[in-house]
């Protein structure tokens, strides 16, 4: 029988990189995209000192970072391999074969520079109206941080392991009173040691307390100081970091992240805030689901000119009877009473009470009225002896108008989930980055999501628009950067030459210089 033979491994052979990847291969639009960024713009170390081996090129460890995410590989150790083998990342890199250490530190070092490239693939995706910009949904996932509940610590933990340590402490004492002669024995020396042991892990739980006690925090991590204990889902908890997300409708694309050890009850304001930002109008609506229901968020989003559609959560308590709950309570603005369903108004002396809830506090009024112990209707209304007391705080008429909106535009709001679920499935289920990468502070973390989120941006984009078209695109972007560094030399240069022949002042002679060759709406030296 006759088989399919490979070649001879002693062959020697010409072998050229540039002709083992595809014209078509999107390891090209990788290498397109990360050209056309100035790195230095966006934060990236461009210098270094001449002591020593150069350093890599932010530009090409930018390019295998964002080949790795694409391609559910997040390891520096994993991504140093793949410089070795991998003939896409031979070609991407052009050989280089970074250490992982060099690899691990750029994404570690550089969040911030990382979130303005995965801006630049929002600002790709408006170009070719990707974005529609008119309907968004915003909600959040928890993303495992790089630190064990054992090494997550709150007040009653560290009271019980405390009380622990001092139970054993007290029996190694009893056990070692009862220890005869002077000499020590083997059971004494073991005793002593133990004891030993425990004050030392006791002095360092009080040292956690007092942290806690000095920092104000409920929550302690020792491997992940920023992680915190979450709940995920149907009370499950983990330590993790909580990411906060925005998705345009149109094709779900991801316009903004942010990292966050907080819950959502906080969250939207500041969201809302930074999609008009990005957006650069007020002229759309966000959805989010009843987590983030919180009267100061609404306000807050009211005052952006923001609409949004949050979900109302179920009544926290009802009366006797459904019928007398608060909802069915009508309020008369003008007079500013309520009307109970039995015919009874509620007044307020006009004066605000401040009410506590977790580290917020809201102000609001209180309602009642003396008819209440009169009405035959008193047992199904409230089990107050003092009778119906009803609380209407500051923020209720944008929280009411919340109500409004959702009620007439039910079919708007049941988008919400298919909108801003399609990234964190994707991201999660698909690629199985349900975990932070990096660990050591939220900044480390942000810059692990950062990639992810340009990862997902971009693959969106490579699926969604023409691959020629695109490279085409890319081509003339790189071109323009190189036109402008092109120029900028020579700017520099004939600004040198001219100045110290003439002696004229730097400012004067970039007036003339831009009057001869580019026009002022054409010249911009923030570019530069």
């Amino acid at each position: 029988m006759k088989f399919i033979t490979g070649i001879d491994r002693n062959q020697t052979e010409f072998f050229c990189l540039e002709q083992a990847i595809s014209r078509d291969h999107e390891v090209r639009l990788i290498d397109l995209f990360v050209n056309t960024i100035k790195m230095s713009d966006y934060g990236f170390a461009m210098d270094f000192t001449d002591n020593g081996r150069p350093a890599y090129d932010p530009a090409d460890l930018l390019k295998l970072f964002i080949y790795g995410y694409l391609n559910r590989t997040r390891s520096s150790r994993q991504l140093e391999k793949e410089c070795r083998r991998n003939i896409e990342v031979m070609w991407l890199m052009k050989g280089l074969v970074p250490d992982h250490n060099t690899i691990s530190n750029f994404r570690k070092d550089n969040p911030k520079a990382i979130r303005k490239v995965f801006s630049a693939t929002v600002a790709l995706a408006k170009n070719f109206e990707l974005i529609g910009g008119k309907l968004l949904a915003g909600d959040s996932t928890k993303l495992r941080a790089q630190n064990s509940k054992k090494n997550n610590f709150n007040p009653s933990k560290i009271e019980r392991h405390i009380a622990y340590i001092d139970d054993k402490l007290e029996q190694y004492h009893t056990l070692l009173a009862q220890e005869d002669g002077d000499s020590m024995s083997t059971d004494k020396k073991g005793l002593t040691y133990k004891i030993a042991k425990h004050h030392k892990q006791r002095n360092k739980y009080l040292g956690f307390k007092k942290a806690l006690e000095e920092s104000g925090e409920v929550q302690i991590s020792t491997s992940d100081p920023d992680s915190r204990q979450l709940i995920t889902r149907n009370n499950i908890t983990e330590v993790a970091y909580n990411v906060q997300a925005t998705v345009d409708s149109k094709y779900h694309l991801a316009i903004d992240f942010k990292v966050t050890n907080q819950n959502d009850s906080k969250a939207m304001g500041n969201m809302v805030r930074r999609a008009k930002a990005i957006l650069g109008k007020r002229d759309f609506t966000m959805l989010y689901d009843k987590g983030y229901h919180t009267g100061t968020e609404f306000a807050y989003a009211d005052k952006q000119g923001i609409e949004v559609m949050v979900a109302i959560p179920e009544v926290a308590s009802h009366a006797p009877d459904i019928a007398f709950d608060v909802a069915n309570f009508t309020y008369d603005k003008g007079q500013d009473v309520y009307t109970c369903p039995a015919g009874a108004t509620l007044s307020s002396n006009g004066r605000w009470y401040l009410k506590k809830h977790g580290k917020t506090t809201n102000r609001m009024k209180h309602y009642k009225t003396a008819s209440c112990k009169a009405c035959a209707m008193f047992e199904s209304c409230t089990k107050n002896k003092a009778g119906r007391l009803i609380e209407r705080t500051e923020h209720a008429e944008v929280i009411e108008a919340n109500k409004q909106r959702i009620e007439l535009n039910k079919e708007i709001y049941r988008k919400r989930q298919a909108i801003v679920e399609h990234p964190f499935g994707i991201i999660k289920r698909q690629w199985d980055f349900y975990y932070i990468m990096t660990k050591k502070t939220i900044n480390h973390a942000s810059a692990d999501v950062g990639l992810i989120f340009t990862a997902f941006n971009l693959r969106r984009i490579f699926n969604i628009i023409d691959k020629n078209l695109l490279k085409e695109y890319l081509k003339v972007l790189v071109l323009i950067l190189l036109l402008q560094k092109a120029y900028f030399k020579h700017l520099s240069a004939t600004i040198i030459s001219y100045s110290m022949k003439a002696k004229v002042k730097t400012t004067d002679f970039l007036m003339r210089y831009n009057r001869l060759y580019l026009t002022p709406d054409k010249l911009d030296f923030n570019l530069f």
